[in-house]
């Protein structure tokens, strides 16, 4: 097949992709979301399943989520793997239990789909009769690989959020309780307006301050902080909080301690991140400005040698 053909080919289902996607995104396309949700309304009345309970107005692409939802297998959460998975989540701030369910099927989806489009790619580019496969294949691996870098990519964005938002949620802590207010009373207020100004820290404190309503101990409540978020900054900030309230020392001074600990910490690796900037720059210029450099500099004086060398020839 020419080059030309292929990239018809190419241009064309890059425009039906797109199509596609504005026809299941688009707000106004209501026609076949209406005539997909008649359809299922008439299926769940045939079956019995309709209980006087309001329809729900989805669309084709929530619709497919939850046929395949139901067709793919959850992960086991028991197993290590599960328990991986359950914890990159919390970190990435998926915090419902039906989040393992959910990455399960996009990252089923995901792989389908791309080995479908490595296979459409091979057949359009058959050079031989196994590369079509091969292209499905290497799809089919991107797709299962793409979630799982997102979401760890994700988590560590979000603990570096949590670490540098620590300090000031810490300074706010100190003036709240050097106010009078309790420990509890402080973490109610400081998540709610964090969480108002957008910041992840916020969430993990009303977190904290839901679980401690529901009836945990501020050291349990604390743990589950440290363990969920997996930041370091929070683990020694916890350890001794619940330090102090096991032996009813006064909570302000303590969370001076730690804040004063957790600056010197971020001190410290700013300096240490500069010292490793030293090194770190020496493989661009190696790489890239050294020969730039070595060819301005050397070059006219080769071309002049070559001349030389070509004309005494």
């Amino acid at each position: 097949m020419s080059p030309m053909m292929v990239g018809v080919a190419v241009f064309f289902l890059a425009g039906a992709a797109a199509i596609a996607l504005y026809i299941a995104f688009a707000p106004n396309t209501r026609a076949m979301d209406e005539t997909f949700a008649d359809l299922a309304v008439k299926m769940r009345v045939s079956l019995g399943a309709l209980e006087g309970g309001e329809v729900t107005d989805d669309n084709l692409l929530r619709m497919m989520f939850r046929w395949a939802a139901k067709r793919v297998p959850p992960p086991d959460v028991d197993s290590p793997n599960g328990e991986k998975l359950q914890q990159t989540l919390a970190q990435a701030g998926f915090l419902k239990s039906s989040a393992p369910q959910t990455y399960q099927v996009i990252r089923v989806m995901l792989a389908a789909g791309c080995a479908f489009i490595g296979l459409i790619v091979g057949l359009i580019l058959h050079s031989s009769a196994s590369q079509p496969i091969v292209f499905a294949a290497g799809g089919a691996v991107v797709g299962i690989f793409v979630p799982s870098y997102i979401l760890g990519r994700r988590a560590r964005l979000r603990q570096a959020a949590i670490s540098r938002q620590l300090s000031d949620v810490l300074d706010l802590l100190v003036v709240c309780v050097e106010a009078g207010l309790g420990l509890y009373e402080a973490i109610q207020i400081v998540g709610a307006e964090s969480e108002r100004h957008g910041q992840e820290i916020g969430t993990e404190l009303n977190l904290v301050s839901a679980e401690i309503s529901a009836g945990a101990s501020l050291g349990q409540a604390l743990r589950s902080l440290a363990d969920r978020t997996a930041v370091e900054d929070i683990k020694p900030l916890a350890a001794t909080l619940i330090q102090s309230e096991q032996l009813g020392a006064q909570i302000s001074p303590a969370l001076h301690a730690s804040s004063d600990a957790l600056r010197m910490r971020r001190r410290l690796r700013a300096e240490e991140m500069a010292q490793k900037a030293t090194i770190k720059i020496l493989f661009p210029l190696v790489l890239f400005v050294l020969p730039s450099m070595i060819a301005v500099i050397v070059g006219p004086a080769m071309i002049q040698v070559i001349r030389t060398l070509s004309g005494v020839g």
